[in-house]
């Protein structure tokens, strides 16, 4: 088997789209082998969820444990593999004010970003070797926070041909909301209005920092201590904004009923994320949508001791979506 394929890291000027202070995000490329780069090949892009930087999609620990990197995995499969940091969040660059991270803010900037590698790619402008891919379907991948920002991007831009939601219900969580904050279930619309409020009362900023081990809630098993070692040195500022916006219940109800594209929904066998069977009905535009439960884990997929199984699942799903395309039986927009 050929090594795992290294990471190109590039940063993206989004300043033009970004809150004053924002002038670079940062993204890893993961790029298959040459011969696998084709016309019309797939691009997975990816966001972290809250808390996290892109490298909880590439998880460095030592081979001897095992390969805890999904990027890689994927681009060994034949894809490409975008991972970005969100403004504020891990290598890109934190806003004047952090209150202007709004989901649709984030949203419209991760656009920016994933627009501008994306064009790269196709017009095979990437590296001064690299093949043009001028038919490339963009996927996007979302975890937690992250598959509630690429829903977002999904509504306001149309980005992608299809989206996978990763740890991700759309119902919010309610038993980890005050009393105040369970008034806005059901009211989107006042939820824009006063979430910057909500986040002030809650966090008193938006760009918190999680302690360390407090998300070991969300692993659900037992991990080998590097395994543990790799997944805190993801840790990043959480998007309060985003973040809480997720947990109330109705809140992006308005944004998953845009989407019109094939969706695939994965959680954990001891998620957070609610119930997975209830998941299709938050989707009334979406004709295609896959459900998937891993086995054997928790929130946070991606140090599951099953992990490969949804990595693998979630490439068959992607190359069935390019199967159906070519044969001229399916619908959508390039993306």
């Amino acid at each position: 088997m050929r090594p795992l394929p290294a990471p190109i890291r590039f940063a993206i000027d989004v300043a033009t789209v970004a809150p004053r202070g924002v002038h670079t995000v940062v993204a890893d490329v993961f790029l298959p082998a040459r011969e696998r780069m084709r016309a019309d090949g797939q691009v997975l892009c990816c966001l972290p969820g809250g808390g996290m930087s892109r490298r909880y999609f590439d998880l460095e620990v030592d081979p001897a444990l095992g390969n805890y990197s999904m990027a890689r995995h994927l681009a060994q499969q034949g894809f490409v593999v975008v991972t970005l940091d969100h403004p504020g969040v891990g290598d890109s660059d934190r806003p004047d004010d952090g209150y202007a991270l709004t989901p649709q803010c984030v949203a419209d900037v991760d656009a920016f970003a994933f627009d501008h590698i994306l064009g790269q790619l196709r017009a095979g402008a990437l590296l001064e070797d690299s093949p043009a891919m001028p038919r490339l379907v963009s996927i996007g991948v979302g975890h937690s926070a992250g598959a509630s920002i690429t829903a977002y991007q999904q509504a306001r831009h149309r980005s992608h041909r299809a989206v996978a939601l990763l740890g991700y219900g759309g119902a919010g969580l309610a038993t980890h909301l005050n009393d105040r904050e369970k008034e806005f279930a059901g009211r989107p619309d006042a939820v824009v209005g006063e979430i910057a409020s909500l986040v002030r009362e809650r966090f008193g900023e938006p760009l918190p920092m999680q302690r360390r081990g407090s998300s070991d809630f969300l692993v659900g098993a037992p991990m080998p201590e590097p395994v543990h070692e790799a997944l805190l040195a993801c840790r990043s500022p959480l998007l309060a904004l985003v973040g809480l916006s997720s947990m109330i219940p109705g809140a992006s109800a308005p944004v998953l009923a845009q989407i019109d594209v094939p969706v695939f929904v994965a959680h954990g066998s001891r998620d957070i994320a609610g119930s997975l069977h209830a998941v299709p009905a938050i989707f009334p535009a979406s004709n295609d949508i896959t459900l998937f439960l891993l086995d054997d884990a928790g929130h946070n997929h991606n140090v599951a001791p099953t992990r490969e199984q949804l990595w693998d699942r979630l490439g068959h799903w992607a190359g069935a979506l390019a199967s159906v395309e070519s044969s001229g039986h399916g619908e959508g927009r390039d993306g």
